[in-house]
């Protein structure tokens, strides 16, 4: 058995049918056809013209129905375009569905019908079904490559859009290079996601294939360096182009001028665009008045207004935004007189109006302009409650005000955010952006916990750029937009606006600090602090827990001591998260001595501080004393949580105590009514797999009452690796790339299996599906702190300023080693490789590196603390054994699993992790 990677081997048609499970056509014995009497070339015409008349359904009876034998592949093409330009999914799928049935698709030799079917499901929001049908084409053209490109791009997956871009390239098949669609959709994810480094590369393709002159592309380049914030690239770009210029090329500028807060410029180029003899459309009016309401140009925006007259624009759009520019102008008079102009009132107009009269401070006309709208039929909605509040409010008029406020809950207009409803939150802050409602820093923090809540990146960068146009960016909200940048793992944009706040208070450098540790830059957290303290800042309680968090990831005692002794110094209180954040890091550190005197030091021990002592006893191989501990937290009367549980269970795990396990998930079940996580479920999996009841194991996923998710197949397929179920961990492979296609991990377990098994070939085709998709694995990574510093080691790394020195000891060590019976285990290298070059492969892994260094930066008998960022492979392990017990030295290795305790030529895990 193998894993079946989408597009591995079934032929197209196979492929879509299991992809989709498109039914079958109902079988008709004699289908109707068109009039004997029509010339052949009728049915043709009439389907052409239907498609361009926009009669889908018409259009698709007479191809389903009247085609005796495989309709041409033309006629499928105009359907699908009409389905595209519809979104009509249903009726897509029956044409997806009618080419497999008359065997269209297995006769498209060049990939054309498939093209089109993934260019229509992209286009009505069926992204997965456009991929699944790429991954099993054949052959692949430039054609097909955009269309998935866009289905990304229009499905709000502008990262995935990137990714495929990225996988184009690799290809390097002839007829799939990049052309101009390619690059412009491209710039277009660039822009969303505001990766101006991805853009740049992208413009120096453009420059390298000629591209960079064509209008479109140069027009994404503009759009796409103004939405990065680099508006300068954006006007050389635009310069450039000069004679190759277009409506949209003096769009995409002036409006990312307004983008970036520089109006001035945006009018400017306004000015150019008009004596350059270019007429302006709604898109260029709107920016510009947008530009005159927020500096106040009261006659720019009157000369606008008349232009927009004597063109006979009717545009509600462009009535709303004179409307609202003329109210940034305090000229209510004439913002009256546009929306009594406006003869279709849509909910824009009536809120721009209401909010018209709050914003210049006649609050009684708004409340009398609100009775109109009343008696008008218009129902108020989120914005018309915030402008008459604001209303009700500055007149002091309280009981109206209450009625207001129960208005808003009989409605349910006021639970937006208290109830994650952020999808709602977000139409309502886009209506108040239509009606020109000023937008201060509280609507802006608020729409900052939608970001968070949603983990959107391309809506923050939105929200973000937002809010530096009209300038309430303040403290608060760059604070905590360092937070939520650093949430979506977008360290570089937090660090940025770290760098933008001329007077950092404790909350930006906390955030800072935060944000580096949550992202796996422990050094650079530490660093931070250490400006912190030289900037004269005074650490609270929260910016001590987030750089114990650092230093733990640092695994570096020293750092970790000398925090603790500052708390001890400066008299902090060592309870709460403080106590919980110091057991974390002694254990973290290798430490346990330490973590458990500060543990009995503690007088009221909540259940965060127990659990963490679960947890850290539990990750050092002590389970039964971890399941000691867990009991005696009850009998204090505290009640377990889910996370003390999976801490417990953790701890079983380690420990191989199986029926222990199982005990402990019914007692929180049965006694403690706690619905289990999927973390609860892989756990299981875990203990029962690495006890190498790899069947049982998945035997107790089959009866989950949920869909299992990644993290439990993902314990099912290191089980099976480690105990050599081959046919099973196939199985969780193809589960694990199912649910997590981008996910390097799973590419690198499923790669190692493979590998196992001995199948090169599938190892081979594993990793070009990775490289495909533009992923990376972590490279292995060792580090050991001696004295004051820390020295980190990847595999074959020959840059420490030691490396000979530690060459030559690791040397030593192994021919010592091999004089007292030490033979390489070389099953853990996953290269295919001779058997001389797996050994050297072994003696360059990173730990044994860290080692070697230890054993010559310390004197004898000192203990060494090492930590990993993987999994110690078999050999590594029996390797630091045999080198505890020759030198005599205590060695302790934190690895992504557990920690080993090495001494005397034996290890804590009992040989078990």
């Amino acid at each position: 058995m193998s894993v079946r990677l989408p597009g591995a081997s079934k032929p197209a048609t196979a492929m879509a049918t299991a992809a989709l499970s498109l039914p079958r056509l109902p079988h008709r014995t004699s289908p109707p056809a068109a009039p004997a009497s029509s010339p052949p070339h009728s049915a043709s015409s009439s389907l052409k013209r239907l498609c361009k008349e926009g009669d889908l359904r018409q259009a698709l009876l007479l191809l389903l129905l009247t085609a005796r034998a495989p309709p041409p592949r033309e006629h499928y093409g105009w359907v699908l375009d009409l389905v595209a330009a519809r979104r009509a999914a249903a009726e897509g799928r029956q044409v997806h569905a009618h080419a497999l049935a008359t065997g269209s698709l297995e006769e498209d030799d060049d990939g054309f019908l498939a093209t089109k079917l993934v260019f229509m499901y992209g286009r009505c929001g069926r992204v997965d079904d456009a991929r699944r049908l790429f991954d099993g084409m054949p052959s692949r053209t430039v054609f097909s490559w955009n269309a998935l490109v866009g289905a990304y791009l229009s499905s709000g997956s502008a990262v995935e859009a990137v990714r495929v871009y990225r996988a184009m390239r690799a290809s390097a098949v002839p007829g799939s290079e990049p052309d101009g669609c390619t690059l412009a959709s491209v710039l277009k994810a660039c822009g969303v996601e505001g990766d101006g480094r991805c853009g740049h590369e992208v413009h120096g393709l453009a420059v390298k294939s000629g591209l960079d002159k064509s209008t479109l592309v140069a027009n994404a380049l503009i759009g796409m360096y103004a939405k990065c914030g680099m508006l300068d690239s954006a006007l050389r770009v635009f310069e450039w182009l000069h004679q190759g210029r277009d409506v949209v090329s003096w769009n995409s500028v002036i409006t990312g001028c307004v983008q970036n807060g520089r109006t001035l410029e945006a009018l400017e180029l306004f000015r150019g665009m008009q004596s350059s003899g270019y007429g302006m459309n709604s898109y260029t009016a709107v920016g510009v008045l947008q530009v005159c309401a927020e500096l106040a140009l009261l006659n720019l925006g009157r000369e606008l207004h008349g232009a927009l007259l004597k063109c006979g624009s009717e545009f509600n759009i462009q009535f709303n935004a004179l409307l609202v520019m003329y109210a940034k102008c305090g000229r209510v008079d004439s913002a009256l007189r546009v929306f009594r102009q406006i003869d279709e009132k849509d909910y824009i107009s009536w809120n721009s109006m209401l909010s018209c009269y709050v914003q210049n401070g006649l609050y009684a006309e708004a409340i009398d302009f609100f009775g109109e709208m009343l008696h008008h039929g218009f129902q108020p909605d989120h914005a018309c409650v915030v402008s008459l509040s604001s209303a009700v409010g500055h007149l002091g008029w309280l009981n109206n005000g209450r009625e207001v406020h129960a208005y808003a809950i009989k409605q349910r207009l006021h639970t937006d955010l208290q109830s994650s409803r952020h999808f709602e939150a977000l139409e309502m802050f886009r209506e108040v952006q239509k009606q020109g409602i000023k937008v201060d820093s509280m609507i802006i923090g608020s729409i900052l916990e939608t970001c968070s809540g949603l983990k959107s990146l391309s809506l923050l960068k939105q929200v973000h750029s937002y809010a530096l146009r009209n300038g309430v960016l303040d403290l608060i909200l760059k604070n905590r937009m360092i937070d939520i940048y650093g949430d979506c793992r977008e360290v570089r944009n937090s660090l940025n606006i770290f760098q933008t706040v001329e007077k950092k208070d404790i909350v930006t450098w906390t955030s800072m600090i935060n944000c580096c540790a949550n992202n796996g830059l422990p050094n650079e957290a530490v660093s931070l602090f250490t400006e912190m303290q030289k900037a004269h800042i005074e650490p609270d309680s929260v910016a001590l827990v987030s750089i114990l968090v650092a230093i733990t990831g640092l695994s570096s005692l020293t750092k970790g001591k000398q925090v603790h002794g500052f708390l001890i110094r400066r008299n902090f209180p060592i309870e709460g998260p403080v106590v919980s954040s110091l057991v974390d890091m002694y254990s973290g550190c290798g430490s346990m001595n330490y973590a458990t005197k500060v543990f009995y030091g503690v007088k009221c021990k909540d259940v965060v501080l127990w659990t963490a002592m679960i947890n850290a006893t539990g990750m050092h191989g002590h389970g039964k004393q971890a399941i000691d501990i867990f009991k005696r937290m009850l009998h204090t009367g505290l009640t377990p949580d889910h996370v003390c549980f999976l801490a417990l269970l953790h701890a079983c795990s380690h420990s191989k105590l199986v029926n222990e396990g199982k005990y402990y998930l019914d007692m929180m079940m049965s006694k403690y009514g706690l619905k289990l996580w999927q973390e609860h479920y892989a756990c299981m999996v875990d203990i029962l797999g690495r006890s190498g009841q790899t069947e049982e194991a998945y035997r107790f996923i089959e009866y989950m009452p949920m869909e299992p998710t990644s993290v439990v197949w993902c314990a099912l397929l290191g089980a099976c690796r480690v105990h050599k179920n081959h046919e099973l961990a196939v199985v969780a492979a193809n589960k694990l790339l199912e649910l997590e296609p981008d996910n390097p991990c799973n590419y690198i377990l499923v790669s190692n299996v493979f590998a196992a098994m001995g199948k090169w070939n599938d190892v081979k085709e594993v990793r070009t599906r990775m490289a495909e998709r533009g992923l990376r694995k972590d490279p292995a990574c060792s580090w050991i702190e001696i004295g004051k510093n820390i020295h980190t080691f990847t595999a074959r790394d020959h840059s420490h300023r030691e490396s000979e020195a530690i060459q030559l000891k690791l040397a030593e060590i192994t021919e010592k080693l091999r004089k007292g019976g030490y033979t390489e285990d070389t099953r853990s290298v996953i290269h295919d490789v001779s058997e001389e070059e797996k050994i050297d492969m072994l003696h360059k892994h990173s730990e044994r590196l860290a080692i070697a260094f230890g054993l010559i930066s310390t004197r004898p008998g000192t203990p060494l603390r090492i930590a990993k960022n993987l999994r110690v492979c078999g050999d590594c392990h029996e390797f630091t054994k045999l080198v505890s017990k020759l030198f005599e030295r205590d060695i302790v290795v934190r690895d992504a699993n557990r920690f080993h305790h090495f001494s005397g030529g034996s290890c804590s895990c009992g040989d078990f992790w």
